[in-house]
């Protein structure tokens, strides 16, 4: 079977069209989510609450002039330690939530699938997803050490030549230009780089082994469609979010206003804000309905309107793997054959 074309307008709009097709399935999985995402949040709150007041009060006390050095250092010490064990503990649980997520938005972008009951899993899908993101890594930590280089080389030498003096002065400014012109081309180097093997975390969940620069041929001959796509998808990201976080911004102003009118009338006044009054302003307003109301729904807003957004951004490259796989190459086998164009170079033929 031959593979479909890119068509620009699903790829855009793939999540849409998949939420279109299970959309009970689709918010129970960003429900299950944000429920995460609460709990998290109020294990970190849990941890992280003690030391912050701590530190406000050390502030305070060292201010005074009431403590001397090593009871400070002392203090700073006691405080310190709670940031390390949460570190510790919450950093690795952080990143196996993303990737348990990552895994569940991709079956369902690539497979219209969602796990019942309990929509993520801890399996070969996620341990992959690890595997994919940590090649995400190493390839920008090259490139980034790789660029830093050759823009160095060319930016010293130009200085340099500039510093001669003399004729040597027009090498510099060419050297210059050509260290620009080198930049700008290492760039677009990394633009197709990225948007090449944008489809490798997909293509790993669809195929259910380890994909990573299979992507490359995945995407051989639609990097253009791709391209647009993500340069659509990204102005219909800003405008969207622009907007969402412009009328959360307002909900908040409302929220804290008594909060924050209280605090100008002691500005006004010219007298000194004790750190009292102002927490017990700011307790006061945390206090009534309305504030806890337009702080759930800013939160909802926010996390619903990130989801959707990083839904929105992946699912061009989850669609071109649905698409590149139309035609059944690759589902069943070993890794596919290697185009003459791929980064490790083509396949070996066979005798």
């Amino acid at each position: 079977m031959a593979t479909q074309e890119f068509d620009i307008g699903k790829g855009i709009f793939w999540f849409f069209i998949r939420f279109g097709e299970k959309p009970g399935g689709a918010l129970w999985l960003f429900a299950f989510q944000a429920i995460c995402a609460t709990a998290l949040l109020a294990l970190g709150v849990m941890m992280m609450g003690p030391a912050y007041m701590n530190l406000f009060e050390l502030i305070d006390a060292d201010a005074g002039g009431r403590l001397s050095d090593a009871e400070a250092m002392r203090l700073a010490f006691d405080i310190v330690m709670p940031f390390l064990t949460y570190g510790f503990l919450i950093i690795p649980a952080s990143i196996l939530f993303a990737v348990m997520f990552q895994a569940a938005w991709l079956r369902f972008l690539t497979k219209g699938e969602i796990k019942p009951v309990v929509p993520i899993r801890l399996g070969g899908d996620e341990m992959r997803l690890i595997g994919v993101n940590l090649m995400y890594l190493v390839v920008a930590t090259v490139a980034y050490f790789g660029v830093a280089t050759v823009i160095g080389f060319f930016g010293f030498g130009a200085v340099m030549i500039a510093h001669g003096g003399g004729d040597s002065a027009a090498f510099g400014i060419g050297g210059v230009l050509l260290a620009g012109l080198v930049f700008l081309a290492v760039l677009g180097g990394l633009l197709v780089m990225g948007v090449r093997l944008a489809s490798a975390p997909a293509l790993t969940v669809l195929d259910g082994r380890f994909r990573f620069f299979e992507s490359w041929d995945a995407s051989k001959g639609v990097f253009w469609h791709m391209l647009v796509s993500y340069i659509v998808a990204y102005v219909i990201m800003m405008v969207i979010g622009g907007t969402i976080g412009f009328v959360v911004q307002l909900a908040l102003f409302a929220a804290f206003f008594p909060a924050i009118i209280d605090l100008v009338e002691l500005a006004e006044r010219g007298s000194h804000i004790d750190p009292d009054a102002a927490l017990a302003s700011l307790q006061a307003s945390l206090s009534q309905p309305g504030t806890v109301i337009g702080l759930i729904v800013s939160f909802i807003l926010l996390y619903a309107i990130q989801v959707m957004l990083e839904a929105v951004w992946h699912s061009i490259g989850a669609y071109n793997a649905v698409r590149a796989r139309s035609g059944g190459e690759g589902e069943q086998g070993d890794a596919p054959k290697l185009a003459a164009d791929h980064p490790m170079g083509a396949s070996p033929s066979e005798g």
